[in-house]
């Protein structure tokens, strides 16, 4: 009798066990901060004085595309499979992501606990119609979009330095509209 009651409560702790083990994955997992893209000369201006980090300024030029690339380190414990990565989770960034891949394969990638994967972004200079001229978009680092063990992650590596995105002036936005009211980020 004693015995079953051992044998019961024991399965009861491991299934409470494997449950909590299962919610508690997707926090075991993440990226390191502190990397830098690499992208073409004529994309964007590193000016190291700007901001608490330094920034690199991107070269809005409305309809541009450029490729952009760099690690994605995995520095916790588990496995990560990414599915997506973005440069902004917010709507009509000024920097759309067009296309990701890892070493010239599109996503998903596994990166491996402790291993390191290069994702390429291919990004396209958009969306200034809802901004108005000079104002600016942030980006401090990729948001990734992923799963440990079948439970989903999203998380975000940060960049050693802020990307700086300044909207263009009215000229140089062919529909800007003009309107405030037309912004429908907020």
């Amino acid at each position: 009798m004693a015995r079953r009651r051992w044998v019961a409560a024991s399965g009861v702790l491991l299934a409470a066990l494997a449950v909590a083990g299962y919610v508690v994955v997707p926090s075991l997992a993440h990226f390191a901060g502190g990397t830098s893209p690499t992208m073409p000369d004529d994309a964007h201006v590193a000016v190291p004085t700007f901001g608490e980090r330094g920034s690199d300024v991107l070269a809005y030029q409305d309809g541009d595309t450029f490729t952009m690339t760099f690690p994605l380190v995995n520095d916790g414990w588990l496995p990560v499979t990414v599915r997506d990565v973005l440069l902004s989770d917010g709507p009509r960034p000024l920097v759309r992501v067009t296309s990701v891949t890892s070493h010239g394969t599109p996503l998903p990638v596994t990166v491996p606990a402790g291993e390191t994967r290069r994702v390429e972004l291919t990004v396209r200079f958009d969306n200034c119609r809802y901004y108005h001229e000079r104002e600016m978009q942030v980006i401090s680092g990729a948001v990734v979009d992923g799963s440990v063990f079948g439970r989903d992650l999203r998380t975000t590596a940060g960049f050693e330095h802020d990307l700086v995105v300044s909207s263009p002036m009215i000229a140089s936005c062919p529909d800007r509209t003009l309107r405030r009211d037309d912004d429908v980020r907020r």
